[in-house]
């Protein structure tokens, strides 16, 4: 396998860790298939991809904040169990 050295800003990095560690997958495979990903689309233009990204984004960012409202309901109501209400 290639070496490969690229630059990042913080927050790219704690996001990839973070859906590495979600995936049960070291962080070097999550950049790997990010860019297989990447270079799986196919596009015409770089305007066609930031479209796509944007919208991947936006799709992403709705699934995360519903995960994360189901997260705080069952939490909320495990506790209500837990407590025997």
């Amino acid at each position: 396998m290639a070496t490969a050295l690229i630059h990042m800003d913080a927050r790219q990095k704690q996001r990839l860790a973070r859906r590495a560690k979600l995936r049960g997958k070291s962080f070097s495979q999550e950049v790997r298939d990010a860019v297989d990903l990447y270079l799986d689309v196919p596009i015409e233009s770089e305007a066609e991809l930031r479209g796509l990204a944007k919208s991947a984004n936006h799709a992403a960012d709705r699934m995360i904040k519903n995960l994360d409202e189901t997260i705080v309901f069952v939490d909320r109501v495990l506790k209500h169990k837990r407590n025997g209400k």
